[in-house]
């Protein structure tokens, strides 16, 4: 998981809570990273919208109007973040070289380039040393796509929910948490 995600999130909630022009060197102490890593995450939020800057001695990030209503699903899209990561073509099961033939004639999943170490063993190209691997098998010629499509599902399933919680949710949910008088 990035971690991008994650400073925005503590970013936005801070930002919003503040409701003023906060500096990266602020929100770095706040959110317990470096200024740097600060605004490298706000670049990519105010590019799509979610935070508005502002250059010069009393300069830094505020929150865009209407911030309450930003999503977690509004912070992932802007920081690319995939939930379901564990596994992306050519990180997880071996499959097919793209553009290899598959068996049954099923084409290589999108996504799957030939990778150095690969040998060619019948009619679709397995890993050094797994030759030996029946690849006539349905299970091992086909697991690879069906994983995408299901990493795929469990992503689209946690972008739902975060469009139902805001930053206003957070801080609230914060808010509630801190004892009396802090």
């Amino acid at each position: 998981m990035s971690s991008n995600f994650c400073v925005a999130i503590h970013g936005l909630v801070y930002l919003y809570h503040s409701r003023s022009t906060v500096s990266s060197e602020e929100l770095a102490k706040q959110i317990c990273t470096n200024p740097a890593r600060v605004r490298k995450v706000m670049l990519m939020l105010k590019k799509q919208g979610l935070v508005l800057t502002r250059e010069g001695k009393d300069g830094g990030y505020s929150c865009a109007a209407g911030a309450g209503e930003i999503t977690l699903r509004h912070i992932a899209e802007a920081t690319e973040m995939h939930f379901a990561d564990g596994f992306r073509m050519g990180k997880g099961c071996p499959g097919p070289e793209e553009g290899a033939a598959a068996p049954d004639g099923m084409a290589a999943p999108d996504g799957m380039a030939a990778s150095d170490g690969m040998a060619a063993s019948d009619d679709m190209a397995v890993p050094d040393g797994m030759a030996e691997i029946d690849m006539d098998c349905l299970n091992a010629s086909g697991m690879a796509q069906v994983m995408q499509e299901l990493y795929e599902q469990m992503d689209a399933l946690c972008m739902e929910r975060l469009e139902r919680i805001t930053v206003a949710d957070l801080e609230k949910r914060l808010k509630n948490r801190r004892p009396a008088g802090t």
